[in-house]
């Protein structure tokens, strides 16, 4: 009884007690637990679409408004689809003026110095600031700011070169523009009845009504320009566009999106989105590391941080995304390469050939330890390569033969997306004496008579000439850098530097022809795309492909996640 009545007493007293913590724990003042930081934002780009021209037709998919470089609204369009144009009413270029770089510095004290030095010597030193450093918020993404200690100015680049010839041996002489002053003009904004409905002597921007989905399509966009491949074409760009008066007096426009934005409509220009997805990773890497190390440097004197050429990137706008390289930019998002804690300059090509480049060689500047020429292949494949590629023997060994490289895709099992590299691995053109004559004349304005011989000077550990002579019955002359070599030698440009000359004589005893047989697609610097595919391929990752290419340099997030 006594036992009924205690375990009667215990499981009230239990049940009174777990009400009174419940009412505890109910009332209790609830414990802030702070919502998780943003991830920090992606960097903006604004890229240079169109030069040269005094008329912009566009449409755009969903009506826009006209703003100010401030916001302000100032014109605003409900139709969608219908073609408008912006046109120059009035445009006076930029006054340019030319200097000399003697020093590049990192850090402004010691480009002072450097600035005082030469004012002991009696000339006008100028400091040129150049690059930036990159931010989003409070966080320092990048730094690639030089400092430039120049001379001048120089009313033309001819009269700065010949001062460089006076000027003592062990500095630099580079010639860059600088402009006096300013671009001027005024545009105005024609509607689809040719009527002008804006006229205005700032920028033009235009904002899509619908960001998200909202494109402006610019008709008639020269893309290419001076290669083989020039051509116009209808492009389709978002969110924002904005036409000026560019440097040259003309309109320029200008699409200003998020920085993985950009690489969307990039990288299915770069690399065909049929690559595996571990080559498309890289590359998104890759392209995305380029862009941000070019920031402030590629067009200092333009009012666009990149161009949509292959001269920067190529970049191809909205219209060009793929599902599949989409997929690649979003997994890598805010993933560059970082040597030294700055952003590596990510160089790429098409196809190596089997064996990079130094940049040095290619641009010349001094050597970057993450652009260092090696062999496309694994070390046991890299051990039968015929020696040093700089000797005229070794090149013509190279090109003839098909070695089992990471962009040799000649193999029945290879892909489809792969095939047109096979025509680029190695490679032959036959230009008739007269023919290269005549594109010799129109590439260097010099009349050097009968076309004699072309020789190789000098090579690179790749086989890629650096230097050649080209000797005529009525003059000599020497060209230099890999991208001046290939296009003196051919209507637009040769496949790549590494090659070799052979002649076919004539009855007369004078060449008839100039045979060409090369090896590569590009200049052959940083990471081959067709080597990426073949590394993938063989189930390298992402991160393998791209320590291979630039090799002690690291894969590391600098935005897109919470630091």
């Amino acid at each position: 009884m006594m036992g009924d009545m205690f375990r009667t007493m215990t499981a009230a007293l239990c049940v009174i007690t777990g009400v009174w913590f419940f009412i505890q724990l109910s009332c209790a003042p609830a414990v802030y637990v702070p919502p998780p930081p943003e991830p920090p934002e992606e960097p903006t780009i604004r890229v240079g679409l169109l030069q040269d021209v005094d008329e912009v037709l566009f449409s755009s998919s969903t009506g826009f408004r006209v703003v100010d470089e401030q916001g302000k609204y100032l014109f605003s369009s409900g139709s969608s689809g219908r073609q408008w144009s912006v046109r120059v009413k009035f445009g006076q270029p930029a006054s340019m003026i030319y200097r000399l770089i003697l020093h590049k510095e990192k850090e402004m004290e010691s480009a002072l110095r450097r600035a005082e030095e030469l004012k002991d010597l009696g000339l006008q030193p100028k400091i040129v600031e150049t690059g930036m450093e990159l931010r989003i918020g409070n966080r320092l993404l990048n730094n690639n700011r030089e400092y430039w200690v120049t001379i001048g100015p120089y009313t033309t680049e001819e009269e700065a070169s010949l001062k460089a010839q006076t000027l003592p041996w062990g500095t630099m002489h580079v010639v860059i523009p600088d402009i006096l002053s300013p671009p001027l003009g005024v545009l105005d904004l024609v509607d689809p009845n040719g009527q002008v409905v804006l006229s205005r002597g700032t920028p033009l921007v235009l904002e899509s009504r619908d960001p998200s989905e909202g494109t402006f399509t610019l008709h008639g966009v020269t893309v290419g320009r001076g290669f083989s491949w020039e051509r116009k074409e209808d492009r389709s760009y978002r969110p924002r566009m904005e036409f000026r008066i560019g440097n040259d007096g003309r309109i320029l426009a200008v699409n200003e999106l998020g920085l993985e934005s950009y690489l969307k409509g990039l990288l299915p220009k770069e690399m065909n989105p049929g690559f595996p997805p571990a080559a498309l990773r890289a590359q998104a890497i890759a392209a995305r590391s380029y862009s941000i190390a070019k920031l402030g440097i590629q067009h200092r004197l333009e009012l666009f941080d990149l161009c949509a050429e292959v001269h920067c990137q190529a970049y191809g706008g909205a219209g060009m995304e793929h599902p599949a390289t989409n997929r690649a930019v979003d997994e890598t998002r805010g993933q560059v390469l970082l040597y030294q804690d700055k952003v590596c300059e990510a160089f790429y090509s098409a196809v190596c050939g089997g064996h990079s480049e130094n940049s040095s060689n290619v641009w010349g500047g001094p050597s970057i330890p993450y652009l260092q020429a090696r062999p496309d292949a694994p070390p046991e494949v890299a051990v039968e390569f015929p020696g040093p590629l700089e000797t005229e023997a070794a090149v013509r060994e190279w090109v003839s033969s098909t070695p089992g490289v990471f962009c040799n895709h000649l193999s029945e099992e290879a892909p489809t997306a792969l095939h047109y590299t096979r025509r680029h691995f190695r490679w032959n053109f036959t230009y008739s004496r007269h023919e290269l004559e005549q594109i010799l004349t129109q590439k260097t304005e010099k009349d050097i008579g009968t076309l004699l011989d072309i020789i190789p000077l000098t090579r690179g550990p790749s086989g890629r000439l650096i230097k050649i002579r080209i000797v005529g019955d009525a003059g000599t002359m020497e060209v230099e850098r890999e991208l001046r070599i290939r296009g003196v030698l051919s209507p637009s440009h040769l496949p790549s530097a590494c090659f070799t000359v052979d002649k076919e004589m004539g009855y007369d005893g004078l060449p008839a022809a100039f045979i060409f047989r090369g090896a590569g697609w590009g200049h052959g610097v940083g990471m081959c795309q067709a080597g990426a595919a073949g590394m993938a391929l063989q189930g390298r990752d992402y991160r393998m492909i791209l320590s291979h290419y630039y090799q002690g340099a690291q894969v590391c997030q600098i935005y897109g996640a919470v630091f």
